[in-house]
C-alpha cells in the first residue's frame, strides 16, 4: 500500500483528499494540517471588516474528510526530497510515496517599510480576527477621546481581496456611526492602488469604483499611487512622499506561497513552482503541487494562472487524475482551465460578475451578484468536501 501524503487543508488539499478516497486506489492517505478546521480564504476579508463571524466561514477538518483519510493537526517544517519524508513540528518525519503540496499562501509586503507592522494583512484566520479586533479598539479609542483620526481607514491594493474589502467597509460605516454616535460621515475610506480590479470589463469596473464611492469611499489611482511607507497614523505614497491619514490600514497588494516551499529548496519565485501540464514536477515527479504554492502557466499569455480558489480544485482533480493514471498504467490528463467565470462583491448586497456562457460572456451588476456570490460559496463547498460540510456552512 501506497502513502499518499497531503499538505494543506484549503481548497485544494481537501479536494484532493476527497478525490483520493473516492479513487478505489490501494493507497493510505494522511492530511496534514496547522489548525483543526478549514475556512474559506475567499471570505476572509468579511471576518476583518466584521461583516462575518469567524464561525460562519469555517468547517471542522472532521466533517470535511473521509474515514479513510487519517488527520495529523500539525505544521510542516521542512520537506525532504530525497529522502521522501516531511518534518512536522510536533510529530516528528512522516514518509510518502506520493505527496499533494497544498500549502497555501501569505502575505506579501514586497520590503514595503512598516507594512509588516502598521499594515493588516488578510490571509489566514488569525490575521482576520486581529484585523476587526484592531478595528473595534480603533472605534472604542475614538468613544473615548473623539478624535475623528481613529474612524479613518486606507486599503493598500485594488485587487479582488481590496475591492471586496472595500465593500464590506462601506457596508459597516451606517452601523459603526450608531454604535460611536457619529456622522458616517465622520469616517474616510482611502483606496491607494495603481488600478482596481483590471481583470473585469472597464463598465463593470466604473460601476464598481462609483458604487463604492458613493457609499463613501475615495480613490487615489495610477501610476503614481504607490505605497511608500505605513505608519502607525497613515501612509506615505507616490514619487514625492504624499501623506493619508489613517488609524487603520489594510495591506492587500500580493501574495506568495508559503515560506517552506523556499526552505524545501524547490525552484521557486515568491514562494511559487512551475509544474507540469499533470501538477507534478520533472525534478520530483512523485510530488504534485496544487493550488496557491504552485504555478500553472497559461499558454496563450506565457503568464501563471492568477491563484483562486476554482483554479485550486480543478489542480487538485486533474493531479488526482494523473495518479491514479501513474498507478494504473493508463494514460495522463493534462491540465487544461476552464473558468467557471469571476464575481466581486461589493459587500453583502451587492456585487460585479463576468460569467461564460457558450462562446460569449454575460456581465452582471447588482444586487443579484449578491446571491450569485453565495452560490459560488456553496458550490465550492461541495467541490472540496461533499454535502455535509457545505450544509454546515
Amino acid at each position: 500500500m501506497k502513502e499518499v501524503l497531503v499538505l494543506g487543508g484549503g481548497f485544494a488539499g481537501l479536494r484532493a483528499c476527497r478525490l483520493l478516497a473516492k479513487s478505489k486506489l490501494d493507497i493510505n492517505i494522511t492530511l496534514v494540517n496547522n489548525n483543526d478546521y478549514h475556512y474559506d480564504a475567499t471570505a476572509l476579508h468579511t471576518v476583518s471588516a466584521g461583516t462575518s463571524k469567524p464561525e460562519e466561514i469555517m468547517m471542522k477538518i472532521s466533517n470535511c474528510i473521509s474515514s479513510k483519510v487519517n488527520f495529523i493537526e500539525d505544521t510542516v517544517n521542512n520537506i525532504d526530497h530525497d529522502n521522501k519524508t516531511v518534518s512536522l513540528e510536533n510529530n516528528g518525519r512522516i514518509k510518502f510515496d506520493y505527496l499533494f503540496n497544498a500549502l497555501g499562501f501569505e502575505s506579501e509586503t514586497f520590503g514595503t517599510p512598516g507594512a509588516d507592522k502598521y499594515g493588516l494583512q488578510i490571509w489566514n484566520m488569525k490575521s482576520s480576527i486581529q484585523n476587526i479586533n484592531k478595528v473595534n479598539d480603533n472605534l472604542k479609542e475614538y468613544r473615548k477621546s473623539k478624535d475623528k483620526s481613529y474612524l479613518s481607514f486606507a486599503v493598500i491594493g485594488g485587487g479582488f481581496t481590496g475591492i471586496e474589502l472595500l465593500g464590506e467597509l462601506a457596508y459597516m460605516l451606517p452601523t459603526w456611526a450608531k454604535e460611536c454616535d457619529c456622522d458616517v460621515n465622520d469616517f474616510t475610506i482611502t483606496c491607494i492602488a495603481p488600478n482596481c480590479i483590471p481583470m473585469f470589463d472597464e463598465k463593470l469596473v466604473h460601476f464598481a469604483l462609483d458604487y463604492l464611492h458613493d457609499k463613501g469611499v475615495d480613490f487615489i489611482l495610477g501610476n503614481d499611487a504607490k505605497a511608500k511607507e505605513i505608519t502607525a497614523d497613515g501612509v506615505y505614497y507616490g514619487e514625492d512622499n504624499k501623506f493619508v491619514p489613517a488609524k487603520t490600514t489594510f495591506w492587500t497588494t500580493g501574495v506568495k506561497g508559503n515560506t517552506v516551499i523556499k526552505e524545501a529548496g524547490y525552484d521557486q519565485k515568491r514562494n511559487r513552482v512551475v509544474v507540469n501540464d499533470t501538477m507534478a514536477l520533472d525534478a520530483y515527479p512523485d510530488e504534485y503541487l496544487i493550488g496557491d504554492v504552485s504555478a500553472v502557466m497559461d499558454k496563450d499569455t506565457n503568464r501563471p494562472y492568477p491563484t483562486t480558489g476554482q483554479i485550486s480544485i480543478q489542480e487538485a482533480s486533474i493531479a488526482v487524475e494523473n495518479l491514479k493514471a501513474r498507478l494504473n498504467n493508463s494514460k495522463k490528463v493534462p491540465f487544461s482551465y476552464k473558468s467557471l467565470g469571476t464575481v466581486c462583491s461589493l459587500g453583502p448586497t451587492m456585487g460585479i460578475a463576468e460569467l461564460p456562457m457558450g462562446k460569449k460572456t454575460i456581465k452582471i451588476k447588482g444586487h443579484s451578484v449578491s446571491l450569485l456570490k453565495h452560490l459560488v460559496r456553496m458550490n465550492t463547498a461541495f467541490e472540496i468536501a461533499g454535502v455535509k460540510a457545505a450544509i454546515q456552512n
